[in-house]
């Protein structure tokens, strides 16, 4: 392996420790990247032998309710024989991670970069892999961060949707009053507007905020039957918070051409309570997404936040609206030339 090559894998693997989109176990590195599992085995050994980038290390066991557990304690206390099990495979199960940004979440900010910036800083040694993967990045103050733990617990009420079985948690309400429920979960959405990620039990009126649920759902047995609910059945093909009674599905398809790991991560993840309706596969070098959605305003609106890397095919009516406002854009940038002397 070329010198470029290497530099440019090791970029990739970095960004993926450092999403917070990923489960970064050790097979899931190795099969997103395309390597050998030894590989991603000896490169998180010399992270951790790195006396600056151990710092930036964590290790968790997801089987581990024991939150002081810390892998770095535990290669200090054995080095040799925690250096042995990591290469033997038996962190695989791992989830970890490398946190390497200097501002909190509160100060990230969009860098706009001019092209002489742009080429400024790339003669300083930054590759194209690492800008593409997170070293210039963007988080809008106006969306709120999906973390891990509420990623969980949307798969955990996916599945029990599809399975029609209950589910417990744990509930701090707007008063900060901590609330027990228990029910049949229904109608998953999530709020394109604040991103916020919302869910109905089929046993009472309430609707329920996901980051709201104060600790992992759990599946409830023998609750008793699934209750008869009587709603329109294209309520299903909602997209985010968008439905009115009479409307009908509409079928989309969108090509996604930016096919780096992270990308492709964060796109799953949010269509991951839509699996029983869409279908995502790879097509040659790009991505396919196909879906009936009801709610095309709000499914505008999440293709706007990917930029570039989407493009739509279907619907058509979309697809002109959104070239014909890009034409408008273009129009207006080249109409400002007349305007540099003011």
């Amino acid at each position: 392996m070329d010198n470029k090559k290497t530099l440019e894998l090791i970029s990739d693997i970095i960004a993926l420790l450092n999403s917070e989109e990923y489960d970064a176990t050790i097979p899931a590195i190795a099969e997103s990247c395309n390597i050998p599992i030894e590989y991603v085995r000896k490169f998180i050994l010399q992270l951790v032998k790195n006396t600056i980038l151990s710092a930036c290390v964590t290790g968790e066991d997801p089987a581990s309710y024991n939150s002081d557990n810390n892998f770095i304690d535990e290669y200090l206390d054995d080095e040799e024989g925690v250096s042995t099990n990591l290469l033997q495979g038996k962190y695989d199960h791992y989830l970890w991670s490398i946190k390497l940004k200097v501002l909190s979440l509160d100060e990230d900010q969009l860098l706009g970069l001019t092209a002489i910036e742009y080429g400024a800083i790339q003669s300083l040694g930054e590759t194209d892999t690492s800008f593409r993967h997170g070293a210039i990045y963007e988080i809008k103050d106006n969306v709120t961060k999906v973390e891990k733990n509420i990623r969980k617990n949307q798969e955990l009420i996916q599945t029990a949707i599809n399975n029609h079985t209950a589910i417990s948690f744990s509930y701090k309400n707007r008063k900060g009053i901590i609330e027990n429920h228990i029910g049949f979960p229904v109608n998953l959405a999530t709020s394109i507007a604040d991103n916020w990620i919302y869910f109905e039990l089929a046993n009472n009126n309430s609707t329920y905020r996901l980051d709201r649920v104060t600790d992992t759902i759990k599946a409830v047995k023998n609750f008793g039957p699934f209750p008869e609910i009587e709603e329109n059945p294209n309520k299903k093909y909602m997209w985010g918070s968008y439905f009115h009674e009479d409307a009908a599905p509409e079928h989309v398809k969108i090509v996604i051409s930016d096919t780096r790991p992270n990308m492709i991560q964060k796109i799953q993840n949010d269509i991951r309570h839509r699996k029983e309706l869409c279908s995502f596969y790879k097509q040659g070098d790009v991505y396919i997404y196909e879906d009936d959605i009801i709610g095309i305003p709000e499914f505008q609106r999440w293709i706007r936040g990917y930029g570039s890397s989407i493009q739509v095919i279907e619907p058509s009516y979309l697809r002109k609206d959104i070239i014909d406002k890009a034409r408008k854009t273009l129009a207006l940038y080249e109409s400002a030339e007349a305007w540099k002397n003011l």
